[in-house]
């Protein structure tokens, strides 16, 4: 354990010394990481304060620049709503909780309220980008975490409400009824999904959020939901795990590569839905080899290799991320949680 305490910690200490400034939600799994963890807390608290200087005049947090001319993925331009840069609420209230920040607190403010006012589906889903009514199974994790704790935090129940709506409406669209396993993306007009594929980080998105969200609002009267759809998906996608303990990265596609960030994404929302008690301990077997995989993988210089870069789905490239180094960090410590509960791992 202690020598993968200083794993987590290279990884982390990799993540800060290599991200781009102009990184928006792609930062927020490795702040909430750190702050979880407690360490590198005021390399996050710097990163989470440049978040709330470059807040735009619409609440937005950090750049979240448009991006034109993408040449992989099923998305060639992308202008982001407040869908996207929701994701750095979430961290920024962590850091609320630890050390209250009237500043950190009025800007997740500003963020959950463009929140609310942006642009949504006939049935309420918020918009992934400006370019059309669409819903991205990787927004139910920048979303709904984001209004939970944001609702719980300041009282406001309208914010709990909307974040188990988000993720209901999210899932009503995109999982397969048959499969139980949830697609990349839906467009409501034309009524088509642009990218269909069952793809491992895009359900490994959907299990984080709601894992998260059960643990904010346990008592809400939609958990019952976000439960079963978590146990359902994590239940299918385990099947599809290789021999190797990686994922592949189309979960069904064993010609696609194996891929770190949604094997790490499966391996934290099964760390915790045991600990939940959703899953039997056994599963934990699973969650351990997709650690273990992607940490004897893990460069000298705590880079995390093998992660579909944005915008995900099938064709893009695969290097490192700011996520993946954040959610091997997040399923380590999910891991060690569920250690020191008395389940052992």
């Amino acid at each position: 354990m202690m020598a993968e305490n200083q794993l987590a910690e290279r990884v982390l200490q990799f993540a800060f010394l290599n991200g781009s400034e102009r990184d928006c939600w792609t930062k927020a799994a490795v702040i909430t990481a750190a702050l979880r963890a407690g360490r590198n807390v005021e390399v996050a608290d710097l990163w989470l304060s440049r978040a709330v200087a470059t807040q735009r005049s619409d609440g937005n947090l950090g750049y979240a620049d448009t991006v034109q001319g993408l040449t992989a993925g099923h998305v060639r331009s992308f202008t982001p709503l407040a869908s996207l840069s929701s994701a750095l609420g979430y961290p920024l209230l962590l850091s609320h909780q630890r050390s209250p920040n009237a500043r950190f607190l009025s800007a997740a403010t500003r963020q959950a309220e463009a929140l609310m006012a942006a642009p949504r589906t006939s049935d309420g889903g918020v918009w992934a980008r400006a370019e059309g009514p669409e819903l991205w199974v990787d927004f139910t994790y920048l979303m709904s975490p984001f209004l939970a704790l944001y609702g719980k935090i300041t009282g406001r129940a309208f914010a709990v409400d909307e974040a188990f709506l988000q993720f209901e409406v999210h899932v009503a669209h995109l999982l397969d009824p048959r499969k139980k396993l949830v697609r990349h993306a839906w467009c409501e007009k034309p009524d088509h999904y642009p990218q269909s594929t069952f793809w491992t980080r895009g359900n490994g998105w959907l299990v984080c959020a709601g894992v998260d969200l059960l643990e904010i609002a346990p008592e809400h009267d939609r958990a019952s939901f976000v439960r079963k759809t978590v146990v359902d998906v994590l239940n299918a996608m385990t099947p599809y795990q290789d021999a190797s303990g990686y994922f592949c990265h189309v979960l069904d596609d064993t010609r696609s590569n194996l891929e770190a960030s949604g094997s790490l994404m499966y391996a934290y929302a099964v760390a915790k839905a045991v600990r939940l008690g959703l899953l039997g301990s056994e599963e934990l077997t699973c969650a351990r080899r997709a650690v273990d995989v992607v940490a004897g993988a893990v460069e000298p210089s705590g880079k995390v290799p093998g992660v579909a870069v944005p915008p995900g789905g099938p064709g893009v490239p695969f290097d490192w991320t700011l996520f993946g180094q954040g959610f091997f960090v997040l399923a380590v410590d999910a891991l060690h949680d569920v250690a020191e509960v008395g389940v052992p791992v």
